[in-house]
């Protein structure tokens, strides 16, 4: 079915007049109810420390304790710290062979310690933000501004296909791109990184570099819904508020997001970025009007909810690792990215569900869409 929407949206960028109707009036899952029932089986087996680990993706650091983590000992790194996804970055690459053996190494640490396939993830986007082929020496793929200029939807999914290719090899199943984000000021902090400024163009690449990337066998994560291109301010330090009116985002930001919301696509991250239209001076990512009123009521989106690094400074300046890591699950994100203390992080959520700020039927809903993802996508078979 997923291969069938995105056969006819394909059709659809070539005719525009015809795709809103389309997408739209389409709201079938037929294939999500048999994948969330398998996953379903699965819970039943795990502890509830089991089930929030799962929804925590971390750097193998968190795991190990080391600086800078390039290879596994023959102690377990999983033992007791079942996580649902590991992050790979540039200081954990060091040559082909190498890497091949680590990734080999953390799947079947993780199946040893009796937990579930990880998702293994990198952030490699083409041009500058591509750690994998920086690091090994591969040839750059075009930069999003760089397709973008082009207008040719064809040279995204052509370079998500080439990102794709050379990452499989090293079992890496996840990409954090493509990047949504529509152009809207002259000096945003994320320009470098966006296919242009026109919604419809932007939503087409995004579009077609995650079906690149799928063509491989690897997942794509849209980000950084509600939009952050209008942002003045680097995330990475503090907090940062989008002053974007909510008009004006549903008129051009949301253009990727709403696309991928109708065609069912597997990830969408959530910036951090205070969005003003909201209310609630939280960041994006812990914000129940974004999350749970926005992305998942307006949009539709059934998917997979992803924070955006939860140790950035964004996120650190204001609020401790565990009651952030609530405060997302409260605002329904399923996955939370790289909490800056990992074990806090799980204390905070047991602690939570104990008290009954959290339920336990929130944390299976969460862990029953990333299951099933894994469960569609072959990770666990």
């Amino acid at each position: 079915m997923r291969r069938l929407i995105a056969f006819f949206l394909t059709l659809l960028m070539i005719f525009p007049a015809a795709a809103e109707e389309w997408i739209v009036e389409e709201t079938d899952e037929e294939a999500l109810p048999d994948r969330r029932a398998q996953a379903g089986v699965l819970i039943r087996d795990m502890t509830l420390e089991e089930k929030v680990w799962q929804l925590l993706l971390v750097a193998p650091e968190a795991l190990t304790g080391e600086k800078y983590t390039t290879k596994l000992g023959k102690t377990n790194v999983f033992t007791g710290k079942p996580a649902g996804g590991i992050v790979i970055y540039g200081q954990n690459i060091v040559s082909e062979a190498q890497l091949k053996k680590l990734t080999a190494q953390l799947q079947s640490q993780i199946k040893a310690a009796g937990g579930y396939p990880l998702f293994l993830a990198v952030h490699e986007e083409g041009g500058a933000y591509s750690r994998v082929a920086s690091k090994l020496g591969y040839p750059q793929v075009q930069s999003a501004p760089e397709v973008g200029f082009t207008r040719m939807s064809v040279n995204a999914r052509t370079a998500g296909a080439q990102i794709g290719a050379y990452l499989t090899p090293f079992g890496i199943n996840l990409d954090f791109a493509p990047v949504g984000d529509v152009q809207c000021a002259e000096d945003g902090w994320i320009n470098g990184r966006l296919y242009g400024s026109d919604p419809q163009l932007v939503s087409q690449m995004a579009f077609q570099m995650a079906e690149g990337l799928r063509s491989q066998g690897v997942i794509p994560c849209f980000s950084h819904f509600p939009g952050q291109a209008s942002i003045n301010g680097n995330l990475n330090n503090r907090e940062v508020v989008n002053t974007r009116t909510l008009d004006d985002m549903r008129a051009g930001d949301w253009a990727t997001f709403r696309l991928a919301a109708s065609s069912f696509a597997e990830m969408i991250m959530v910036s951090h970025g205070t969005a003003k239209a909201a209310g609630d001076g939280l960041p994006a990512s812990l914000s129940p009007t974004v999350i749970g009123t926005w992305l998942r009521k307006e949009l539709g989106y059934t998917g997979v909810v992803i924070t955006d690094s939860l140790r950035m400074g964004a996120i650190t300046s204001r609020f401790k690792s565990g009651k952030a890591a609530v405060m997302a699950l409260q605002a329904g994100a399923d996955l939370l990215l790289l909490p800056s203390d990992a074990d806090a992080a799980v204390a905070a959520i047991l602690k939570a569900v104990e008290s009954g700020e959290l339920t336990e039927a929130r944390i299976d809903q969460s862990v029953t869409r990333v299951l099933a993802l894994k469960i569609e996508k072959g990770i666990i078979r």
